[in-house]
């Protein structure tokens, strides 16, 4: 389903909201019963008019009332003094007022109200019409809801906040992103949070009370195309949220997801140039080499500097978009010239090795934290010069990846060069078996074993997996030291080897490899 790119449907009023309005003008008023249907577009005097109409707000006095009794189901009605229950209908929602308070003050009151959400729309469609910034759609909301307001994306990115309130928006700044954040603990508390785990499905405004501090919030999320694209906030710090609030907020949610689709079609692409590089070459997309140093330059990279690549998989299968992008931005945080970006099941990192000054062993620790908390297995790359041969050293952490996890492995850091010789082995063999390519020697000796219960081939091994060390081969055999040579001569006469030949011991060890151990 494609999103629609025209504004949306004008910002109507609720009883709720004219409600909450009048009290702040300090107006005496009750409301029977509470109403936040937004569907009120204006105010008119009730004069006994059959002519009557849902999207308006109906303003009499009780003396009208009894002459004309107002009987439209589910109406709206602004009543000076208290009316008999007979002159209204059972299912109108009311406004009481005073009956010493004049017509013509609540006349006014309440039409100040509507100009007022009428000059809030017009105001953010210009925003939209003249291609405005989200910067200056959340100035607007700081105008409206006097109290912070910020938007972040998917990734907890700040994407605009217009004023810094001190002690109420934690924000830290990301050197790789070149973005404001929300701070490193705030998302952990999250991630372990189930109360905001279950905010991430919502629809609509909704409050946050926090489970982890005394924050009190409205927040709307910004769901585009199906894609949850990250949230629109409004903190309780200056003045209290308010139920009629939780309307108004979807509405700068609907300019705010409006402003973003408008945007993406003009061709800003919202990800880190760095972010792109990398999904375009897991996707196998070609990359212009001249395109490619233009965004390393942009940080500060060269293409000849030695990167580290890695991929990691979740075990969890209780995974959610933020434990997702909280552990990218934690990964970023803790790591020097680091991206990391999630694309199809997996986070992909890339590290720029020669400009952060780490070393492998360095990231193993830097990354073990991260990867126990989180259940994560990771599977990393060799070390390598050359971004352009991403797409190669991408696909080492991949086998490292997918060969600790067929072995089951109890430890979650894997590198390539644990799995490279098996790979090297097993993927080379092409469509031979592993018996039909090792050496015909090892099957002699096998053979002969099962015949005579020998030991040649156990032997033969162990010997060359020793570097021919004669002392430590007969103490590993637990054997005589003057019974190996005589074992060596029999295998020489049985087989023919040159075991002085290095070949011929490389084959050898080889095929010892690939029957034992593939």
């Amino acid at each position: 389903m494609t999103e629609n790119h025209n504004s949306p449907a004008g910002l109507l009023l609720s009883m709720q909201i004219l409600y909450e309005k009048l009290k702040e003008l300090e107006i005496p008023v009750s409301l029977l019963p509470t109403d936040e249907e937004p569907c009120l577009s204006g105010i008119q005097f009730y004069t006994g008019q059959q002519d009557l109409s849902h999207t308006f707000l109906y303003l009499a006095d009780c003396k009208t009332l009894a002459s004309h009794p107002f009987l439209l189901h589910h109406g709206f009605l602004a009543v000076v003094g208290q009316p008999a229950k007979e002159n209204i209908h059972d299912s109108c929602c009311c406004l009481i007022f005073p009956e010493t308070m004049p017509v013509t003050e609540i006349f006014n009151a309440l039409q100040q109200i509507f100009v007022s959400y009428s000059h809030l729309e017009r105001k953010l469609n210009d925003i939209l019409n003249r291609d405005g910034s989200l910067y200056d759609i959340t100035v607007a909301a700081l105008e409206h809801f006097h109290n912070p307001v910020f938007i972040h994306d998917e990734y907890f990115h700040i994407l605009a906040c217009p004023r810094h309130f001190e002690g109420a928006l934690n924000f830290t700044y990301n050197e790789q992103t070149k973005r404001y954040m929300q701070d490193l603990n705030t998302i952990n508390f999250f991630r372990t949070s189930p109360a905001y785990k279950k905010t991430l499905s919502t629809s609509g405004g909704q409050f946050w009370d926090s489970d982890f501090n005394n924050d009190r919030c409205i927040y709307v999320n910004l769901w585009m195309n199906g894609n949850y694209r990250g949230r629109f906030i409004i903190s309780e710090m200056e003045t209290p949220v308010t139920q009629g609030q939780l309307y108004v907020a979807s509405y700068f949610a609907e300019i705010i997801k409006l402003a973003l689709l408008r945007r993406n079609d003009a061709g800003e692409d919202e990800r880190h140039p760095l972010e792109k590089l990398i999904i375009d070459t897991i996707s196998g997309t070609e990359t212009d080499r001249l395109d490619m140093s233009r965004k390393l330059e942009l940080l500060g990279w060269k293409e000849a500097d030695q990167y580290l690549c890695g991929i990691i998989s979740f075990e969890s299968t209780d995974v959610t978009k933020l434990s997702v992008y909280s552990i990218c931005n934690e990964i970023e945080e803790r790591i020097e010239a680091c991206q990391a970006c999630y694309y199809k099941g997996h986070i992909y990192l890339l590290v720029n090795t020669g400009k952060s000054q780490i070393t492998p062993q360095d990231l193993r620790m830097k990354m073990s934290y991260i990867i126990r908390e989180g259940l994560l297995r990771m599977g990393v790359s060799f070390p390598f010069r050359g971004f352009s041969t991403l797409s190669i050293h991408l696909k080492q952490a991949q086998i490292a990846l997918s060969y600790s996890q067929m072995e089951q492995v109890p430890h979650w850091y894997n590198e390539f060069q644990d799995y490279v010789l098996k790979y090297w082995l097993l993927e080379g063999t092409g469509d031979f078996t592993k018996e039909s390519i090792a050496p015909d020697t090892l099957h002699q000796l096998r053979h002969y074993d099962r015949e005579h219960g020998t030991e040649l081939y156990e032997t033969l091994k162990t010997y060359l997996m020793n570097e021919r060390n004669s002392t430590l081969t007969a103490q590993l055999l637990k054997i005589n030291r003057s019974t190996l040579p005589h074992r060596l001569n029999r295998i020489t006469q049985l087989t023919g080897a040159n075991l002085d030949d290095f070949m011929t011991r490389l084959y050898l060890m080889m095929g010892c490899y690939i029957l034992d151990y593939i």
